[in-house]
């Protein structure tokens, strides 16, 4: 983050930092990370649990008039911005390299201890805080190279990593530039960098939030997309028509194995470029008689009035083809799908019946490896009479 208030800043300025870090570590850890736990998530909320106990460290520091608990917690959160960019890291598929914040935050504070109130407490100071900005820097080279990661809800907390990297680097420039004093030539450099920490931390929380909440069900559209809805329709009549006749027809669901982790690693624009090849690739595969649909990205539905043993060369081969589908090399990221196959021999001709046992052994084939499909029978029949196996 950056310098937390001095008295020059004033009181009013220093409650709202305190506030603002309070307010990001309880969204982070009460909806990023119990909305969806993982290492990303995890490191978000340390580096803003970090940011709060250290800008209230430094605010008792100054009440109290003790500059050494100040200075102790002012190091401390050099950490911060490092922590960070571990979990964006982490996000990424990338090393996190957690270890690094909590080192840099001890090292800065020993610092600024040491230096005293001595001439040198201006260069030590400048170099924590370069130190720090270095992390905000880093981010925003990860954040700017590959071009899958660079979606909207980034695009602000990206501005201010570079504002935050360029005051840092002017900052330490200064310091060489200049003379070091006792630490009155840095008032001007706390009042502008303790503004600019609020913005700073809000861009983050609103990147962190946003990327962890946008696969929940809340941040999902309630719309039903206008295409499913025609295949619904067209489904149904000629389901409603194939009974008559008692023709063999089957429904399949495919669905993406690793959809979360790309929209995650590599944004809803990875997720959707990828969604279209997978349903073109369905589409080659099964005959031309057979229609496909899609409820949501990196779901197929594909009826198809085939026997059985035709349908299963079908499952083969499309599985085949979906895990030599082509993904931005730097995301590290095998595509695979799971499919679930629900004849109507097995399940009777309603539409909604064969949805919901395909899609049940879809999962099921998921829960088992993935990259493989799973035939409506005793298995799956058993699965939904026996909520235990479920767990």
């Amino acid at each position: 983050m950056n310098d937390i208030v001095d008295i020059t800043a004033g009181a009013g300025l220093a409650i709202a930092q305190a506030a603002i870090a309070t307010l990001a570590t309880m969204l982070t850890i009460g909806v990023a990370f119990l909305s969806k736990p993982s290492r990303a998530t995890l490191l978000w909320s340390f580096a803003f649990a970090l940011a709060m106990v250290s800008t209230f460290g430094v605010v008792a520091g100054e009440v109290t008039g003790s500059e050494t608990i100040r200075r102790i917690f002012l190091g401390l959160l050099m950490g911060a911005p490092a922590l960070l960019w571990s979990g964006f890291r982490a996000l990424w598929g990338l090393r996190s390299l957690p270890w690094i914040g909590p080192a840099l935050g001890v090292i800065s504070a020993a610092l600024l201890v040491a230096s005293g109130d001595t001439t040198w407490f201006s260069p030590a100071y400048r170099a924590v805080f370069f130190a720090a900005s270095v992390f905000a820097g880093l981010f925003f080279w990860d954040w700017v190279r590959v071009p899958a990661r660079r979606d909207r809800v980034t695009l602000p907390f990206a501005v201010m990593s570079l504002a935050f990297f360029a005051v840092g680097t002017a900052n330490a420039v200064a310091g060489f530039l200049f003379p070091p004093t006792t630490g009155d030539d840095l008032a001007l450099v706390r009042l502008v960098t303790s503004i600019g920490m609020l913005a700073y931390t809000a861009c983050a929380l609103v990147a962190v939030v946003g990327i962890s909440t946008r696969d929940t069900p809340f941040a999902r559209p309630s719309a039903v997309p206008a295409e499913w809805q025609r295949f619904e329709l067209t489904a149904t009549d000629r389901l409603a028509r194939a009974r008559a006749s008692a023709e063999p027809w089957s429904i399949v669901y495919l669905r993406l194995d690793n959809a979360t982790e790309l929209r995650q690693m590599g944004g809803p624009a990875v997720l959707a470029a990828l969604s279209r090849r997978f349903l073109d690739a369905v589409r080659a595969v099964f005959p031309a008689e057979a229609d496909v649909g899609s409820p949501t990205p990196g779901t197929a539905v594909v009826l198809v009035p085939r026997s059985d043993a035709v349908v299963r060369d079908h499952l083969r081969t499309a599985l085949e083809r979906i895990s030599g589908l082509e993904v931005d090399m730097k995301l590290a990221i095998r595509p695979s799908a799971s499919a679930g196959w629900a004849p109507v021999s097995v399940v009777g001709y309603d539409l909604d019946a064969l949805l919901y046992m395909a899609r049940e052994a879809a999962t099921l084939a998921s829960e088992n490896g993935g990259d493989r499909w799973e035939r409506v029978g005793v298995t799956v029949t058993d699965r939904l009479l026996n909520p235990l196996q479920r767990s």
